[in-house]
């Protein structure tokens, strides 16, 4: 279900940007802070399709799981069971078509910028410096860089300013800084409803210049280098770009360029991602146990929902001297397999009897090769009974299912074979 992955996506990414700000926002270990920002959004986007059953017991999937977490979280009817077709249908194609126009408006925002980018590099003269080309732009926009497109103001005509402000726009193009910025600009538009992806764009932009800032400080002079951020600080900008003055994060740049580095032992705090990657795969990978029938299999086999009905009952007394059964009439307190079984996909299973009124519901579940099915019948008297079904043939269209009987103190142990035809 595309709502449930977006939103558990929203979820990963929450915990991840409250750890960085937590743990590693303030520390100067700028390359291992990037390859954290740049793997959490990965790690975020990957884990919640995955599939871990790890745990012993009866599994759900676990986008059910959200439900135990979100406050009026809705699950789908096929699952919950209980909603309205016309609510739940209509509500949700709303949803979709409010969600789909904003993300489109964002794109649209994000590939605007990207042209306008493309006609600043058409429209002013550039000069190739190695890799890289200088575009000598007007006074539209700052100091900026692009993958490898550096911008430099016509005016700027201090060449010791010159110097500096390319060496700091050549970090970001040798790191690729630009990549680093449309992955989270893309990821924006895609969670626009997200209030925490504002830090995400903060957390990114903020660590690649200081990043850039540390490398350019070490040949201008920690003191000089400041004062040409203030004299160039602008609040122009086009947001696909890099800019060395950008305006918003000029006193946390300046602050951390003064910073004493982080001790090497700082970097123990990195050990904290492991029990945070755990709980985001227990809660969104890993199937949850449903804590009914814990003895069951872990899977539910596809192929065996739908119709079945009992087209053949033969009865197998073991020779252990006991009386022997006459099933289904001396059955004692064991449930009979009744003339028609109906496996539903959402887990639950009906069985009537087409004779009489008799009905049996509940639970069901099969095992990982789809060859055997637990029925857990509902009782409110003596609680929840068990029938184990063996199967045997293609398990498409027909089956043939075997039912045991313990013996008790009076009646034999034996067996009861049903030939079912699916429907």
């Amino acid at each position: 279900m595309a709502g449930t992955y977006l939103l558990e996506v929203n979820l990963c990414l929450a915990f991840a940007i409250l750890l960085y700000k937590v743990a590693f926002q303030g520390l100067t270990f700028f390359v291992a802070n990037r390859l954290y920002l740049i793997f959490a959004i990965l790690f975020s986007i990957v884990i919640p399709p995955l599939k871990l059953p790890v745990l012993p017991g009866q599994w759900e999937e676990s986008s059910v799981a959200v439900a135990y977490f979100i406050p009026g979280y809705s699950l789908p009817k096929a699952i919950a069971g209980h909603s309205s077709h016309w609510y739940s249908f209509d509500l949700s194609h709303v949803l979709w078509i409010i969600y789909g126009g904003i993300t489109a408006w964002h794109l649209y925002k994000l590939f605007a910028d990207l042209f306008a980018v493309v006609r600043l590099i058409r429209k002013y003269p550039s000069k190739k410096l190695g890799k890289v080309h200088l575009v000598f732009v007007g006074d539209e926009i700052p100091a900026s860089s692009f993958f490898n497109y550096i911008f430099i103001n016509q005016n700027l005509q201090n060449s010791d300013s010159l110097r500096t402000c390319i060496a700091h726009e050549l970090v970001h193009c040798r790191h690729a800084h630009t990549g680093d910025s449309l992955l989270v600009r893309l990821l924006s538009a895609c969670c626009w409803f997200n209030p925490l992806m504002r830090f995400w764009r903060e957390a990114i932009t903020a660590n690649h210049e200081f990043t850039a800032d540390a490398q350019a400080a070490r040949n201008a002079g920690r003191f000089a280098y400041t004062h040409l951020l203030v004299q160039l600080a602008s609040s122009t900008q086009i947001s696909t770009l890099h800019y060395f003055s950008y305006y918003g994060q000029i006193k946390s740049r300046i602050i951390m360029l003064h910073q004493t580095p982080s001790r090497a032992v700082s970097r123990l705090r990195f050990l904290a991602t492991v029990p945070v990657a755990a709980l985001m795969l227990f809660l969104f990978s890993c199937e949850k146990p449903t804590g009914e029938a814990s003895s069951i299999s872990q899977y539910l086999n596809k192929d065996l929902v739908g119709m079945w009905e009992n087209m053949n009952r033969i009865t197998i007394n073991d020779n252990d001297g006991k009386t022997p059964r006459d099933f289904p009439e001396r059955s004692g307190d064991v449930k009979v397999c009744l003339s028609k079984l109906e496996l539903r996909a959402d887990g639950h299973f009906e069985m009537r009897d087409a004779s009489n009124a008799n009905k049996l519901t509940g639970t069901w579940q099969s095992n990982s090769a789809g060859n055997a099915v637990q029925l857990f019948c509902d009782n409110e008297k003596t609680g929840t009974s068990v029938i184990s079904l063996e199967l045997e043939g293609d398990g498409n269209r027909s089956m043939a299912a075997w039912q045991h009987y313990a013996a008790d103190e009076k009646l034999s142990a034996g067996h009861v074979y049903y030939e079912y035809q699916k429907l």
